[in-house]
């Protein structure tokens, strides 16, 4: 078992590393790339679709977490909204990565630099959420969430309330950005 539980940790380990590398790579490609200006409504376009895709499925995988919380829903459930809705939140995530470098964030403006932090944020608690599917996986399916140990209700709320403030945070700047 333990040698299962330090294999998941260094792919977890890898996966940060990874996820910042990625976020590092558009950052850096959004500042030497200078697209032409007719592919900037297209790159928008599939900024949006890949926002409205990521955040769509956190905010469903969130929504389960809530109700199961609540005592409105089960552990299973849970884990069967994260199992079907990963795919989409790191596909959404992509999205945004790969046209963010297109879109040339201006890292002259204070608030653009807060949305790339935020976008990372929510990249690494991705990650970092990892842990607790994995631990809701080992759960029985009728687990009661305030039957867990203190420590993993924590960790699932501190999490879920990271995720959607990173993710709202770059949502809102990305919308100031583009009307100001």
């Amino acid at each position: 078992m333990r040698e299962k539980q330090r294999r998941r940790r260094r792919l977890r380990l890898a996966a940060y590393a990874g996820v910042a590398a990625a976020w590092a790579l558009t950052v850096w490609l959004g500042t030497l790339l200078s697209p032409p200006e007719w592919l900037r409504t297209p790159t928008l376009f599939l900024h949006l679709a890949s926002l409205v895709v990521g955040l769509g499925a956190v905010l469903m995988i969130e929504w389960h977490g809530l109700l199961w919380a609540t005592g409105w829903s089960t552990a299973r459930e849970v884990r069967q909204a994260d199992r079907t809705l990963i795919v989409p939140v790191w596909l959404g995530l992509a999205g945004l990565f790969a046209t963010g470098a297109l879109l040339q964030p201006d890292l002259g403006q204070p608030l653009t630099v807060v949305k790339l932090g935020a976008v990372l944020v929510l990249a690494l608690n991705g990650v970092a959420l990892t842990r607790w599917t994995a631990d809701l996986a080992r759960m029985p399916a009728k687990a009661h969430f305030g039957a867990l140990p203190r420590a993993a209700r924590v960790g699932y709320v501190v999490s879920g309330v990271v995720s959607q403030l990173a993710w709202w945070t770059a949502v809102l700047i990305g919308m100031l950005n583009s009307t100001g």
